[in-house]
């Protein structure tokens, strides 16, 4: 047996994750899931977002299930920070995944086969912010990197920073990480180095580890790829991006595929992983039974592709491109299908 852990969470992804597991389990009775109650519910009942135990019992675990966080009743950014980034950082799961597929008598086009690697700890969600007015000390320690940074100064206006910081060590293995995966040479590594000047450093280490693979790279400004990947999509197929870029550039291509309903992802590290949808909590239609967990079920099939199920994370995405082809829409792409109607 091999023992994943899974988080629910907040709207949707409660409803959506267990039965996922549920799918999971009728294709491959190997998986034993283990539940955490790490949830916005919990938060408001008892101030607790996840706690150090949590943390540590987590990152035994090579494979976490994640449904969604977030709830309007907290004020934005505290689970998200507390929780998503937290298991990011803390678990060193430095690398984002998310493939983009076209999806039968969904899609516009027929022929989206796009995978996005965005760099997944660092650039300009260090979590390094504030106001000028006030001097600050932003400490890290792993086993990879320690600084101590100290930010203080005067201004005649209230001044708000966000610091972007990229490291040699994280963006090294970054992309010693992606060239292994990626298996051709259509690779296009994005950024603004025309307006951002640590993107210079970026593309040094992009080049210096690309001629180690034998990777033949090009680049371009995340502006112009935004542009050129809605008028061409079928020209990219394999995209490496900064944190910042890499998140807004992936949820803008899950729209060419359908919606953020068919968008699965994973986080990847060197021990751990963890593997979840993207579409949020969706509070708005949380408890309706209309969601759409197809990126969840993808999630999950990715999820065992990973822990070395490869015909079975297949099965899971043949039944889905079937479904679709059989007509069975959900409701957000314009069908009938609930979320129990897709998930049977």
């Amino acid at each position: 047996m091999v023992d994943v852990a899974v988080i629910p969470g907040d709207g949707i992804g409660k409803e959506i994750i267990p039965e996922v597991c549920r799918v999971i389990n009728n294709i491959n009775d190997e998986i034993n899931f283990i539940y955490y109650d790490i949830s916005s519910e919990r938060y408001l009942n008892k101030g607790i977002t996840v706690t150090d135990n949590e943390i540590s019992e987590l990152k035994s675990y090579r494979a976490i299930l994640f449904g969604a966080i977030g709830d309007f009743r907290i004020k934005p950014g505290i689970m998200e920070q507390e929780v998503i980034l937290r298991l990011r950082k803390d678990l060193d799961l430095y690398m984002n995944i998310r493939p983009v597929m076209s999806m039968p008598n969904v899609s516009k086009y027929n022929n989206l086969n796009i995978t996005i690697y965005r760099e997944n700890k660092e650039d300009f969600y260090s979590l390094i912010n504030g106001t000028l007015d006030n001097d600050m000390e932003f400490r890290h320690s792993d086993a990879l990197n320690n600084y101590d940074i100290k930010i203080s100064g005067t201004s005649n206006d209230k001044l708000n920073y966000n610091l972007g910081i990229l490291t040699e060590k994280n963006i090294t293995r970054f992309f010693r990480k992606a060239y292994e995966l990626i298996e051709d040479d259509n690779i296009v590594i994005t950024d603004k180095a025309n307006a951002i000047s640590m993107y210079l450093f970026w593309r040094e280490i992009a080049k210096n580890e690309s001629s180690k693979f034998n990777k033949n790279i090009k680049f371009e400004y995340a502006d112009s790829l935004a542009y050129n990947i809605i008028l061409h999509p079928e020209k990219y197929k394999h995209i490496i991006a900064p944190n910042l870029y890499g998140d807004i550039l992936s949820d803008m291509t899950s729209a060419l595929a359908g919606s953020l309903g068919y968008a699965a992802s994973g986080n990847i590290g060197d021990k751990n992983a963890m593997f979840e949808p993207v579409h949020g909590s969706a509070p708005d239609i949380a408890g309706k039974g209309i969601a759409n967990p197809i990126a969840g079920v993808l999630s999950g099939s990715m999820l065992l592709d990973y822990l070395g199920y490869k015909k079975d994370a297949q099965r899971i995405k043949n039944i889905i491109n079937q479904m679709l082809q059989n007509k069975i829409i959900p409701v957000e792409s314009g069908g009938n299908a609930g979320t129990h109607d897709i998930i049977k």
